[in-house]
């Protein structure tokens, strides 16, 4: 399926470009005479952030991304992949999990189980339910930032290594959720348990995890489902002041070419609820419901979608924030996410400044009083791959007026000719300034889901390349391993060449490297799926590191009961 997925991606871009080709071979797509300058060393100015800000924030996004992943209740299989090989029967599993949601969700709405109930589906939780879904289930009584973890997508393991030089600060977290039974505005808190003595008691920093939701564009009678979206991070500093990053993640799925396929269509989207959220791009006026995020413009409707159900969620764990820190301030509000959660981290920044309620400038009728104080005139915002979310009004509006940065906006050419490198200093110089705000998109050249050419609307934040782009980049193939969140890293550490920033905090394991016993032909079978499941523990055991065992053995045979039925 991946090459049909190319070949769509393709054409929309090929289509595009296809009247510049000629000026592209007259070398008039230039990459620009003020991203060739070399900016000299790195600037000896330096932050109070543990490593280089635009690297920490990166891993800020995958650690979005690893709470995510801790929070699945079958990370040997979230996406229901090992039944690929055969639709009929991949339908079938989901289906049969789609029932006992229906019935679980009965007597677990009645109990009020928390964040320790099961989750994803709306009807787990006595809310409205969307049975085209993919039905993803979580559990954020499993979350343990302080452990490293690991997922099978697809036949390939992601390992989550957030840097100790984040989650060893950690000393204390929580989870922002929807109640059972109550609506969307409804939110509750519950705090992380810490289940093992290796978590670092002397930590200065607080995380606050919140939930959201995705798969709803817009269309009647198609709810989104819930997951966590992204987290607060309330940092401590030397000085005894703190910094206030709010991090969003991006989308997972199994078969990326299938949930492309299955969610594109505007009136009958299905499959996997993330996809479904990146793919509507129908834009919104403020007059349409858009003016959530807006007053100014069109924004795009999936993103805004999702953020109206994360923004109460979000608020409680700003107020939290706020009581916890007896009312004071943060010095400053850093804003990140990496694809999807780069969507999310615009259209929530656009929300407070720009939004109806929120806003403008943190100031509206929804925002509550204790978080008014705060500096959200001077937020800064740091975006990896992320797609564009609204018109030229709204990117406009917010880049130029807003975060008093330079915007990018063509209406041919793909590629940024005064974008800045990573290693340039005035990076650094706009992100320590306490008293400006800031927006940077950080991103390689290459990228498919970036390219000016696919999709509709206009950027948002300074363009940074990690990588050196060139003139047929505007006419190349899609890569889309340049969207990749390791890749990306990788680049920002080539070229920053800094030993103090950790070498790893996400990586990808083959299958045979952490189930040696697999079979391939034998794949979906149950023999398989306890396979997996031994290797899991396998994995934990050899690396020392904490993990609940027992409860993923019993939710293992939970899975194998609804299959039976």
């Amino acid at each position: 399926m991946r090459p049909v997925l190319r070949r769509i991606v393709f054409g929309i871009r090929f289509y595009g470009v296809l009247t510049l080709t000629l000026s592209v071979l007259s070398a008039c797509v230039s990459t620009g005479s003020e991203y060739n300058q070399d900016p000299g060393p790195i600037s000896a100015q330096t932050t109070d952030m543990p490593y280089h800000p635009l690297v920490y924030h990166l891993d800020l996004s995958i650690l979005a991304y690893h709470l995510y992943g801790q929070s699945l209740v079958w990370p040997f299989d979230p996406y229901y992949e090992e039944l690929a090989a055969d639709k009929a029967e991949r339908t079938a599993m989901m289906g049969k999990v789609h029932a006992w949601a229906k019935d679980q969700g009965a007597s677990q709405t009645a109990r009020s189980k928390g964040h320790k109930g099961y989750r994803g589906p709306g009807a787990l939780n006595g809310y409205a339910d969307n049975p085209t879904h993919d039905p993803i289930i979580y559990d954020y009584g499993l979350v343990h930032p302080w452990s490293d973890t690991i997922t099978n997508a697809a036949g390939t393991w992601t390992e989550y290594l957030t840097p100790k030089e984040i989650t060893g600060r950690i000393s204390r977290g929580y989870i922002c959720y929807r109640p059972a039974g109550k609506p969307e505005t409804a939110s509750a808190m519950a705090e992380i348990s810490r289940k093992h003595a290796r978590r670092n008691r002397d930590g200065s920093d607080i995380l606050l995890a919140f939930e959201g939701g995705t798969g709803d564009k817009g269309e009647e009678g198609q709810p989104h489902s819930q997951s966590l979206m992204g987290f607060i991070l309330l940092r401590q500093k030397d000085s005894g002041d703190y910094d206030a990053h709010i991090a969003f993640r991006g989308s997972r799925s199994g078969s990326a070419a299938r949930a492309a396929v299955q969610s594109f269509s505007d009136g009958d989207a299905k499959g996997n609820p993330d996809w479904i959220t990146d793919l509507g791009y129908n834009k919104l006026s403020a007059g349409q419901g858009g003016a959530l995020i807006s007053t100014t413009g069109h924004v795009h409707r999936g993103f805004a979608r999702s953020m109206q159900s994360i923004l109460p969620q979000l608020t409680r764990c700003l107020q939290k924030a706020a009581a916890l820190k007896k009312g004071k301030a943060p010095e400053n509000i850093f804003v990140t996410g990496h694809s999807l959660g780069g969507a999310l981290a615009q259209h929530f920044s656009a929300a407070i400044l720009l939004g109806n309620r929120y806003g403008p400038d943190g100031s509206g009728p929804a925002m509550p009083s204790a978080l008014k104080n705060w500096p959200w005139q001077n937020l800064k915002l740091l975006t990896y791959g992320a797609p564009r979310t609204g018109d030229q009004d709204f990117a406009t509006a917010l880049t130029v007026k807003k975060l008093q940065s330079e915007q990018f906006a063509t209406a041919f050419n793909p590629v940024d000719r005064n974008a800045i490198k990573v290693t340039d200093p005035t990076i650094l110089a706009r992100l320590s300034d306490t008293q400006t705000p800031a927006g940077f998109r950080v991103l390689n050249s290459k990228d498919p889901i970036t390219t000016e050419k696919f999709i509709g609307g206009k950027h948002i934040g300074k363009t940074v390349y990690v990588n050196k782009p060139k003139a047929f980049d505007a006419v190349s193939r899609p890569d889309f391993s340049a969207h990749e969140q390791r890749q990306i890293r990788d680049y920002m550490l080539e070229s920053l060449k800094d030993p103090v920033i950790p070498a790893l905090a996400i990586r990808y394991v083959s299958m045979e490297d952490i189930n040696p016993q697999r079979d391939k032909k034998k794949r979906g079978t149950e023999a398989e799926f306890q396979k997996l499941v031994a290797s899991i523990t396998t994995y934990y055991e050899s690396k020392n590191i904490w993990f609940d065992t027992k409860r993923l053995e019993k939710d293992a045979a939970l899975r194998a009961d609804i299959a039976a039925r």
